[in-house]
């Protein structure tokens, strides 16, 4: 063994070479997809750890009259089926309110500096339902004077440290209420599990308020999770609710209710689930994809490489055979090197590993909880281990299976042919590879550039957002100390922010075309001037006017609401769904709606989705809103400064959250952006090991070749004649690679784009691009080589033996 192990390395030494360049390509293949790996087996793993993960589930109600199921599904029920269920079906062992939401806390009521985090809000059944690991805890049960709050060890070495946590008083910043609300720190748990959709340092725990269950099919919307018996049917047990809930209620088409898995809570809730954080199955997918495809082209670099060093290993091999070493120890000593090769490259791989760990916990956002387990790295060496030997095969089988003569005479003429076909055929899948994703690369990057700079019907230049407050009864003050900044234009109360969502209500119509068919009708509310302060344009008709009092109700008079005649703007798109009402009539189908103007379309959504039906309606006097603000364009910074001087005069114990609205609606696509920069990165790799791939092709040709080169060069040819010989078939392979890639990559990427409501073509150009790339790519690997082969002195490859 140790002769073996010394002949293997003294056979990688004479080659340093081509080692350094198989070492470096499977060094990148492997480190990529270690932290690919890392990121999905991350991402698989999310709420798979809770001890009652099994039996643990989330109600999602479906409501009736809903042709497209999955975007209607919403992630939480009525208030009351939660306790109804618990009193009716003995299947339920508990149930508890869990819901993650923002909050802003403050260590002493009167400190300036907030501390930021996302809170979990649950009541005193959530230890029942989640392993909560307390560390220290006082009575968790919650009092009328102050909620009752559980922080990390985290969170307590953080803003605690030397100091007894429990007992301790902290203060929120108030968004609606008039003062901070007190919160006393009862519990000090272990650090919640990163790979949950529910992580969290701070809980907020809160009294259980039991709903009654109305018989209307109607409700306050509660997120509740309940916990079932083990061994309970979860479809079967859901029929029966279902059932049950048929009968309970006394309308004709009941809401639907639904079972899902905790486990599938994070990547299967692509609905409404009011859920923060949640995963892609897309771009797990995707990542899945790339570090296998990167693996592979490394290791088919280093066959093309182990073959590429045939003719210069045939002499020792031969002798060797003469000798008498059997076939199968040949094939040993080949996988020992294949071994041994594997094993530098994962030791560099590691080690690189570990430093791009943090940064790549950083582009995703959170801490992978896997990532330094002791499973990864054995699973990653197993791995390994079964790639080099089958990596490794084809070139101990190639080398070893020529007989003992045929190997000393060289004589590769019965096999060259097929030899080269395989290895031609493996670089034509690695350029493949390469072009598809350039090719993707350059439609996600043109996709997320039309997203954020297409017209969304908003002009966002200038446009300020403040976030939902209570006003206490200082309204008018702010909004007179607002207009005496000259650079103020309008300003405007609302219901609705751009990305919170399509409106702030809804409401089904029944389509003037087709009576059987339904659509939902969208409502934005705000002061008269809320169109004009978005920049929206007029089509025909007037504005909301602020001047005339039916254009406007009071916020608080719900009955008008529901029952009032209301003037109001229509987009449209909803002009053309209703017919085309005329203006200053009442909607024969909705009564309440007496639309006085037509804008043009504008997006209140992201551009996955297309626009919706949307009328804007006027009111006043709001107890809470939030804000749009317009200024003159440039003066953004000034004014948002101005703001703040205001905010604290007026409001110095309350949140101040305030965006610029263009800012906003770019960063609705973060996760397009992120999957751009994975794909930009993916093809330089690949374009890399690519290269790496053909330059082991072409050390193969030249070695085999040498002699015919230096015929030629005695004979007159010409370096530039040799370079054009030898590159010729080269650029066959690539252009190959672009035919056979372009197909794939089309039909691939058109696929991605079906998310988008609004999209792009895909053009010419971008495989134009992508070909010409990977043209540029192997003609310059080439060139290098065949450049230094036709420059050689043709006595030197012509003095042989």
């Amino acid at each position: 063994m140790m002769y073996a192990l010394k002949i293997a390395l003294r056979t990688l030494l004479q080659g340093k070479t081509n080692t350094l360049i198989a070492i470096g390509g499977l060094s990148i293949g492997i480190v990529v997809s270690m932290l690919l790996a890392a990121v999905v087996t991350d991402e698989l793993s999310y709420d798979k750890h809770w001890a009652r993960a099994d039996d643990l589930y989330r109600l999602i109600s479906i409501p009736p009259d809903e042709r497209d199921l999955l975007s209607k599904k919403n992630g939480a029920a009525f208030g009351g089926v939660a306790p109804a269920l618990k009193s009716n079906f003995p299947e339920i062992e508990e149930y508890s309110t869990l819901y993650l939401s923002p909050i802003d806390f403050k260590l002493q009521k009167n400190e300036d500096i907030a501390i930021n985090v996302t809170a979990l809000y649950t009541d005193t059944a959530v230890q029942r339902l989640l392993d909560i690991r307390l560390i220290k805890s006082d009575n968790l049960t919650p009092s009328k004077d102050a909620t009752k709050i559980i922080i990390s060890k985290t969170f307590a070495n953080t803003y605690f440290k030397g100091q007894e946590a429990i007992g301790k008083t902290i203060y929120d910043v108030p968004r609606y209420d008039d003062g901070s609300n007190e919160y006393i720190i009862a519990g000090i748990m272990q650090d919640l599990p990163t790979n949950s959709h529910l992580r969290t340092d701070v809980i907020i725990v809160e009294n259980r308020i039991e709903r009654e269950l109305r018989k209307d099919d109607s409700g306050m919307y509660i997120r509740h999770y309940l916990l079932l018996k083990p061994g309970t049917d979860q479809l079967a047990f859901q029929e029966k609710i279902n059932q049950w809930y048929a009968q309970f209620v006394e309308v004709k088409k009941p809401t639907q209710f639904e079972l899902q898995s905790i486990r599938d809570s994070y990547l299967k809730s692509d609905f409404g689930a009011y859920q923060i954080i949640r995963g892609s199955q897309q771009n797990l997918y995707i990542y899945a994809g790339i570090a296998v495809l990167v693996l592979l082209m490394a290791c088919i670099n280093y066959v093309n490489l182990s073959t590429a060093q045939a003719s210069s290993r045939l002499k020792i091999t031969g002798i060797r055979k003469v000798l008498g070493a059997s076939k199968h120890s040949l094939i040993a000593q080949f996988l020992l090197e294949s071994l041994l090769m594997f094993a530098a490259a994962l030791a560099i791989s590691i080690v690189f590993y570990l430093i791009a760990l943090p940064y790549v916990e950083h582009f995703i956002g959170n801490k992978i909880a896997s990532a330094y387990r002791l499973t990864h790295f054995v699973g990653m060496v197993l791995i390994v281990i079964v790639i080099s030997l089958l990596s490794g095969l084809y070139p101990a089988w190639f080398i070893t299976r020529l007989a003992a003569n045929g190997v000393l005479k060289k004589s590769l003429k019965t096999n060259k042919s097929s030899k080269s076909y395989l290895r031609s055929t493996l670089v034509i899948t690695q350029f493949s590879l390469s072009i598809i994703i350039l090719v993707a690369m350059l439609v996600v990057q043109s996709q997320v550039y039309f997203m954020k700079n297409k017209e969304t019907g908003i002009d966002t230049e200038g446009l300020i957002s403040i976030g939902g407050i209570s006003f206490d009864n200082q309204l008018e003050a702010f909004k007179n100390k607002l207009y005496e900044h000259p650079n103020i234009m309008h300003l405007s109360l609302s219901s609705w922010l751009p990305t919170d969502g399509p409106g702030y209500m809804t409401r089904l119509v029944e389509d003037p075309k087709n009576p059987q068919n339904k659509f939902e009708l969208w409502y934005i509310a705000g002061e008269p001037n809320l169109a004009e302060t978005l920049g929206l344009k007029l089509r025909e008709g007037r504005w909301l006017q602020q001047s005339l009092p039916t254009d406007v109700i009071d916020a608080d008079d719900f009955i008008a609401e529901s029952e009032a005649m209301r003037p109001c703007l229509m987009t449209a798109t909803t002009a053309t769904l209703l017919d085309n009402p005329n203006l200053g009539e009442v909607i024969p189908r909705i009564r309440t709606l007496l639309p006085v103007g037509i804008t043009e379309d504008f997006s209140s959504e992201s551009l996955h989705k297309a626009i919706v039906p949307t009328v804007i309606v006027g009111y006043k006097n709001p107890r809470h809103s939030a804000v749009l603000i317009r200024s003159r364009a440039g003066a953004e910074d000034q004014v948002m400064r101005y703001i703040t001087q205001v905010w604290k005069d007026l409001y110095p114990e309350k949140l101040l959250e305030m965006n610029l609205v263009k800012e906003t609606l770019q960063a609705q696509y973060q996760k397009e952006e992120k999957l751009k920069q994975i794909f930009t990165a993916s093809s330089a790799l690949t374009l890399f090991l690519a290269a790496l791939g053909i330059l082991g092709l072409m050390i193969n040709m030249v070695s085999l070749r040498i002699q015919e080169i230096g015929i030629r060069k005695v004979l007159g040819a010409s370096v530039a004649g040799i370079v054009t010989m030898l590159s010729k078939d080269f650029m066959k392979v690539v252009l190959i690679a672009i035919l056979i890639a372009s197909p794939i990559a089309w039909w691939a990427m058109n696929k991605w784009l079906e998310d988008f409501a609004y999209r792009i073509e895909i053009q010419w150009w971008m495989f134009a691009i992508a070909g010409i790339l990977a043209v540029l790519v192997a003609l310059a690997t080439v060139s290098y080589q065949a450049i230094r082969a036709a420059i050689a002195n043709p006595v030197d490859s012509l003095r042989d033996e």
